[in-house]
């Protein structure tokens, strides 16, 4: 039996252990649409299944009750419900509950409990017309027309917000209507002169904290007045040379001056600080306005007028040409918040409490247009980023003013909105080294800079190579590379950086040296210093010992003459021997002289000296040389003459070939060649002997002697055909 219970409660406990009920409704807020419903939300919680929600209701303080459904699937604003008329009565009390149901279960909100008159919400009011009070200055009437839908038996609360046209800022001001009062106007005061203002409304009942939309907005303009007055500036330029300074007047209404206002024309009048009398008057129409004044300070007046009146008087001191002016701003900068541009400074001067801000972009091509405002009580200034141009640079200055005086100013370049500049540096190279160069750059246009140029990186890249790269501040404008490789191409550019980011230049290429100057002038130096060590030895050994210095430049050369073989055969034969040089010559090697009628005095032409050995053979047989050489219109032939050792130049040739005194040799030789129309002896004594071997050689062998071992072996005479 109990088995059967317990497999018959199990898939209930199962059932219910599985139930998920819905979240339980929880922020139930009503409000009470005068006449016409009455609307509750709430916070309907996280639904995994379809959920059904019912309001259930009690009104007619506690006597009625009725009920609203709605569902998670068939309502897009499923959680929220509305009570229609005609159950619903004002004034009355009633509850609210939110039930929600879904297939697991049921569960309810907590009571809440609504009065309809604090949660009534009404129509908004509709503005009738907005305008001016005759003869009442800066004021504007506000009339419009009661909401229909109102409770009659409630006072209604308004608020009224305005704003001038070109503002964005709302004032509101607040007061209450009570209901039996029938006139729905409202006068709003403390407005400027001739200004057109822009007017919306709303209301709610006095117990209610609910307000209703606001209403359209209505526009109207206050009365015209006389001008209010005038602000007053300067820019003082340099002196002319007559002395004379000319002033730039400038001026404008001051801040919170009626955007409307007319002004026909201005008064001005400027005399010396201490001469009144001097005064001067003229009237202008409209500005920049130049004077013309001396040296010395000057007071300057000025109004404006309209058709209802003058403005005030403005006044302004012009300090004189050689007046020092006093320095109080320390430190000046400028940084963007949000939309604004924001100018900070401090000053030591305690005592300064107003100031002059001056605003002009800073353009390379277009003359600056100057803007410029005072500031009281504040040590900053902001202006707002649409006001000034993006990507422009702005010089902002600050001038210090104490009573009538103007000091030194200060200033500062920002810019509103900065970007990435629009082309890089124009880079080139200097001072090309072995492992060094110079690298410098221009810097930007400063309508391509679009931005403050906060600092340069250097890239550099040998050809093949690892990359590198070097930053430096934005006062540098040049910067020396170190470490490179010897004799090598590199490729190098700069990037100008701004806060946005950075731009490279053109990329240039260059070479390192193989050699440096100093190098080049340290081996040059070494070599010139060697060179000149040289010479000064040289020349002090030179006057230690001269004539080994000049036997070592210019050597002696043998003299035959004066040889020993000259001893072998008698003192006659050195007569025979004397050499004579001719001015005549066209080879130095060449010496030239007519021949003889004897055979003993033929000319010595040239002499070559064989410093091999003194005894060879020498074969001429079959050669014929012919020289011609026209020296002097004369035809020249030269002769070829041997001469052996064991031949004594002593004797003629006659005597040489039958002479005892040299024994026949088996391989001596003497080779002859005599031209056509040589003198006749010498063939005669050629022709003289039949004892030679062969003809044209004599042929023997004899030891050499060792002082002719470097002597003549061959020579060669010249023989003039016109001699006779």
């Amino acid at each position: 039996m109990m088995w059967t219970w317990a497999l018959w409660l199990f898939p209930l406990l199962c059932k219910f252990s599985l139930a998920a009920l819905p979240a339980k409704p929880e922020n139930i807020s009503c409000v009470y649409y005068y006449r016409k419903n009455l609307t509750c939300t709430w916070s309907p919680g996280e639904e995994t299944t379809y959920t059904q929600y019912t309001v259930r209701r009690t009104y007619s303080y506690g006597r009625k009750h009725d009920n609203c459904t709605t569902n998670s699937s068939a309502s897009e604003n499923r959680a929220s419900c509305s009570f229609f008329l005609p159950r619903i009565t004002n004034p009355d009390n009633c509850t609210i509950e939110v039930e929600a149901q879904n297939a697991d279960g049921v569960i309810t909100s907590d009571m809440t409990y609504w009065h309809l008159e604090g949660i009534a919400k009404t129509e908004p009011p509709e503005i009738f017309s907005v305008k001016p009070v005759r003869g009442i200055k800066r004021m504007i009437q506000i009339e419009w027309i009661k909401p229909e839908l109102a409770p009659v038996s409630s006072n209604l609360k308004y608020t009224l917000q305005f704003r001038t046209v070109n503002s964005i800022s709302w004032l509101e001001v607040n007061f209450t209507k009570n209901r039996r009062d029938t006139d729905q106007t409202y006068n709003l005061t403390g407005l400027q002169a001739f200004t057109e203002y822009v007017i919306a409304l709303r209301c709610a009942v006095e117990e209610s904290k609910f307000w209703s939309d606001w209403s359209q907005e209505k526009m109207g303009t206050t009365e015209e007045e006389a001008p209010c007055g005038l602000e007053l500036w300067r820019v003082l330029k340099p002196a002319e040379a007559d002395g004379r300074r000319p002033v730039q007047l400038l001026w404008k209404k001051p801040r919170g001056a009626p955007v409307l206002e007319k002004t026909l024309g201005y008064n001005i009048w400027y005399f010396p600080e201490n001469n009144t009398n001097l005064t001067e008057t003229m009237n202008a129409t409209n500005q920049p306005l130049e004077l013309h004044l001396g040296g010395e300070s000057y007071w300057v007046s000025m109004t404006s007028y309209n058709s209802l009146g003058t403005s005030p008087v403005a006044t302004l001191r012009i300090p004189a040409i050689q007046e020092k002016s006093f320095r109080c701003i320390e430190v000046m900068q400028a940084c963007l918040a949000e939309d604004q541009l924001v100018v900070k400074w401090q000053s030591c001067a305690l005592d300064v409490n107003t100031w002059m801000i001056e605003w002009f972009p800073d353009m390379d091509s277009e003359p600056p247009t100057l803007s410029w405002e005072p500031v009281s009580q504040a040590r900053n200034w902001t202006i707002q980023q649409d006001k000034l141009k993006p990507f422009w640079c702005y010089n902002i200055s600050v001038y210090p003013m104490l009573h009538d005086k103007v000091g030194e100013p200060y200033s500062i370049q920002a810019y509103a909105k900065e970007g990435v500049p629009s082309e890089g540096p124009e880079t080139k190279v200097e001072n090309i080294g072995v492992k060094t160069v110079t690298i410098t750059w221009k810097e930007i246009p400063k309508r391509h800079r679009k931005g403050i140029i906060c600092n340069y990186t250097i890239f550099y890249q040998a050809e093949g190579g690892k990359g590198f790269s070097k930053t430096v501040n934005s006062s540098i404008l040049q910067y020396s590379l170190e470490a490179l490789q010897r004799k090598t191409s590199y490729a190098v550019q700069v990037m100008a950086s701004t806060s946005a980011g950075g731009t490279n230049g053109t990329s240039i290429h260059f070479k390192t040296l193989s050699f440096s100057v100093f190098e080049i002038i340290l081996i040059t130096t070494l070599i010139a210093g060697g060179l000149l060590l040289l010479i000064i030895l040289t020349a002090a050994y030179g006057l230690k010992k001269p004539n080994k210095l000049a036997h070592l430049c210019w050597p002696s050369v043998p003299n035959p003459a004066e040889s020993s073989i000259a001893t072998w055969h008698g003192d006659d034969f050195k007569a025979k021997l004397n050499l004579k040089e001719s001015d005549d010559s066209v080879n130095t090697e060449r010496i030239l002289k007519p021949c003889s009628t004897s055979s003993d005095k033929l000319v010595i032409d040239k002499l070559m000296v064989n410093f091999g050995t003194f005894l060879q053979e020498i074969s001429t047989d079959k050669s014929k040389i012919s020289q011609e050489n026209n020296l002097g219109g004369e035809k020249n032939e030269y002769v070829t003459y041997l001469v052996t050792p064991d031949c004594p130049l002593g004797k003629s040739f006659e005597e040489l070939l039958v002479s005892p005194e040299i024994p026949p040799r088996k391989s001596q030789c003497l080779c002859l060649r005599m031209p056509e129309g040589s003198c006749p002896e010498a063939k005669e004594q050629l022709l003289f002997s039949d004892q030679c071997l062969a003809p044209y050689h004599l042929c023997g062998e004899e030891a050499p002697n060792p002082y002719l071992k470097n002597s003549m072996t061959t020579r060669e005479f010249l023989v003039s055909k016109k001699l006779p």
